[in-house]
């Protein structure tokens, strides 16, 4: 996609132009409420102008996100008629020109790997701006592009199947991608966890025959020695739930239970584009949950990279056990000065909140802060959600320190209390995208599948904290 930011547009090219509720009168009167609701993502197409009306709701209320939605909608609308070149008319919105193009850029995204047929990509889109706003419109812009663009590298490694991607592919993928941006990947094999003693990880993919991994990516932009920020991403290529096994129904959809752990590939890709000035490691801890015959049980005693033991009372509780490994590993290893760890970890969670917000967790307020902060700049929206000792009695174990489940009350807050564990005193942040991971149908403005939510997050986060 040619992207270009100008004070105006090519006379011939079609148009995408934002009106607000305030701006009815200046529409066309043959153009009724019915077909064009003014609201956010609503839009008519005008042929007689060439220009595609998207509505934006009320003046007043008009953010990043309204513009970021609006101007998605519209793209999405027009490449679906097959019209891939546009311009974008944002003379009252220059400030929006970032939240516009990633709009487009994820609107741009549909996952087509096993397609006969496929959907032509948006070529070119002239961003209109005053000529004085030029300059600001295309730093914002540019970075966003970025973003959006390691985003949707993100969902495109989120939406492969189980077959396609599983631990050793995951880690073979992401070295090539890495190998490509210029960012330092090791990956730790099954004999390198045994040796390292990731009990975690290896317990959960013991019941496969296709052995787990753990992907190390290191962004060093900032001084050196600086101790760094460790994201820790939840990369379960497939979840059956193991001995625990899940229902039939709707379990296809567990391929997206990597969706953690390809946030933070889309992340740490999108740091090194945008060349932060800051340490990161990512850790991307990645196995297949199966029942095989050398499945873990419940009943087993698990010890974990840091030493602590945890009673397994529910295979199924599979996610935490990898990033306890990992986030252990952060705290020992790496020194880190704070971890953010996020995983679709349970659908507690989306009981509690939905499918398009996701829960936040924190032993460290002004972490805390910071990343509740950078997800609503990123317009990807979190809730603060509690801690209490009770959560950490629902856990404690009579067989070891911990158990891996609570139970079902409060289970998305058991599971943080569980994930605290492992933290210890050092700033820790989780993020549990259970429900806001993927899209079982098209949006406005998103394609199905996975939404890449996270990657804008993390980003913000590293670059704020």
């Amino acid at each position: 996609m040619t992207l270009t930011f100008s004070s105006k547009a090519e006379p011939a090219s079609v148009q995408i132009r934002l009106f607000t509720t305030e701006q009815r009168k200046e529409l066309p009167p043959e153009i009724t409420d019915a077909e064009f609701s003014l609201k956010p993502g609503s839009r008519v197409y005008i042929h007689s102008e060439s220009t595609l009306y998207a509505g934006l709701g009320d003046r007043e209320k008009v953010n990043a996100d309204t513009i970021r939605l609006a101007v998605g909608a519209a793209a999405m609308a027009l490449k679906k008629t097959g019209r891939n070149r546009f311009a974008v008319q944002l003379s009252d919105w220059a400030q929006f020109a970032g939240p516009a193009v990633e709009g487009i850029v994820l609107s741009d995204y549909r996952y087509e790997d096993f397609k006969t047929k496929k959907t032509h990509p948006i070529s070119a889109v002239t961003i209109v701006v005053p000529a004085a706003a030029t300059a600001a419109a295309r730093k914002a812009g540019e970075r966003a592009a970025a973003i959006a663009r390691m985003t949707n590298l993100a969902r495109g490694i989120a939406n492969r199947p189980g077959n396609i991607v599983y631990p050793e592919t995951l880690a073979e993928e992401v070295e090539w991608h890495a190998k490509k941006f210029g960012v330092k990947c090791t990956v730790f094999d099954e004999k390198k966890l045994k040796s390292g003693k990731f009990g975690g990880i290896l317990a959960v993919g013991s019941g496969s025959k296709r052995p787990p991994r753990l992907i190390i990516m290191e962004h060093s932009g900032g001084p050196k020695g600086e101790a760094p920020i460790v994201l820790v991403g939840k990369a379960i290529t497939f979840d059956s739930g193991g001995i625990s096994i899940k229902p039939a129904a709707d379990m296809e959809k567990m391929i997206w239970d990597k969706c953690g752990g390809t946030a933070v590939i889309g992340a740490m890709f999108a740091l090194k584009e945008l060349g932060v000035k800051k340490n990161v490691i990512g850790l991307i801890p990645s196995a297949e949950n199966m029942p095989g015959s050398n499945a873990y049980r419940p009943g087993d005693i698990v010890t974990c990279y840091d030493g602590k033991t945890v009673e397994i009372v529910n295979t199924d509780a599979e996610g935490r056990m990898l990033l306890a490994d990992a986030i252990g590993f952060a705290r020992r290893h790496f020194k880190a000065r704070a971890i953010v760890d996020i995983a679709t970890l349970t659908g507690a969670c989306g009981i509690a909140l939905g499918d398009s917000m996701a829960g936040l967790w924190s032993n460290d307020d002004a972490l805390g802060k910071c990343v509740s902060a950078a997800s609503k700049d990123a317009g990807e929206p979190t809730w603060q959600m509690p801690y209490s000792p009770a959560f950490d009695d629902q856990i404690r174990s009579e067989m070891g320190l911990v158990k891996n489940s609570g139970g079902r009350l409060g289970g998305a807050c058991t599971a943080a209390a569980f994930l605290r564990t492992f933290a210890e005193k050092t700033p820790w942040a989780h993020l549990d995208i259970a429900y806001t991971a993927y899209r079982d149908k098209e949006t406005q403005s998103l394609a199905r599948g996975a939404t890449g939510f996270g990657v804008g997050t993390l980003v913000r986060v590293t670059e704020q904290f």
